[in-house]
């Protein structure tokens, strides 16, 4: 069963067309490495995906029963007043309401231990590590048990150890969950190794396939710094 289907699927980002005629299937259950060129439009499929670009014509489908999201930056300074634990059960829409019903509080706590934070769980966010933040950003998501899981670029401020540690922690729990994993990355040193799928988004369209047959030329694009998303 494929979880994402696009049909002849064009997207613009205002006046401008970004990705045209994209036909791609994802698979249930698969991680999907999403790669290309700065402004390629890596970030405005995903946006199609979740539904906040309206601007789309052709056929664009989603199976998925629940959507958990990461997105590529967040500002967390020293100060943040939150535990992991709060910042975890954000997920939740709450808002600032401080508390949770008991199926709320037992999702919360099983994020955490997913991502291995339980010892941390009453830290203040701002005062953990780098890796263990983008751990608390994953837990969050995963609080809402999605079947598919998109993150952006969640490794791109890590050292090579701790991304490496990060993939293999969502590559665990995607088995676990039977999630299919989304992936947007310039960090390629992974992808032929744990991802099973390729998307490559470059010149308005979207090349896709087994991550073996992954194009030489969209390693190399991966590679780049990224500087701005479209």
């Amino acid at each position: 069963m494929d979880v994402i289907t696009a049909k002849d699927l064009t997207v613009k980002y205002g006046e401008k067309v970004i990705l045209h005629d994209v036909n791609v299937t994802i698979p249930q259950q698969s991680f999907v490495a999403i790669l290309g060129e700065n402004g390629a439009g890596k970030t405005t499929l995903i946006k199609a995906l979740l539904g906040q670009n309206r601007s789309i014509t052709g056929q664009l489908s989603t199976q998925a029963r629940q959507i958990g999201y990461v997105p590529q930056f967040r500002s967390i300074s020293r100060d943040y007043p939150l535990s992991i634990r709060s910042f975890v059960g954000l997920g939740f829409n709450h808002g600032w309401q401080p508390w949770y019903c008991a199926s709320e509080k037992q999702a919360i706590t099983r994020a955490i231990a997913e991502v291995d934070l339980t010892d941390l769980a009453d830290n203040r966010l701002g005062l953990v590590s780098g890796g263990q933040k983008q751990r608390a950003f994953v837990a969050q998501a995963l609080g809402q048990e999605p079947d598919l899981l998109i993150l952006d670029e969640s490794t791109a401020s890590l050292d090579a150890r701790h991304s490496i540690e990060l993939v293999q922690t969502i590559v665990k729990l995607q088995q676990k969950h039977q999630m299919t994993v989304l992936w947007i990355t310039h960090d390629t040193s992974w992808v032929k190794k744990y991802a099973d799928y390729f998307l490559w988004v470059h010149d308005q369209q979207v090349t896709a396939g087994p991550i073996d047959q992954l194009p030489a030329n969209a390693i190399s694009h991966g590679q780049e710094e990224e500087v701005h998303n479209v």
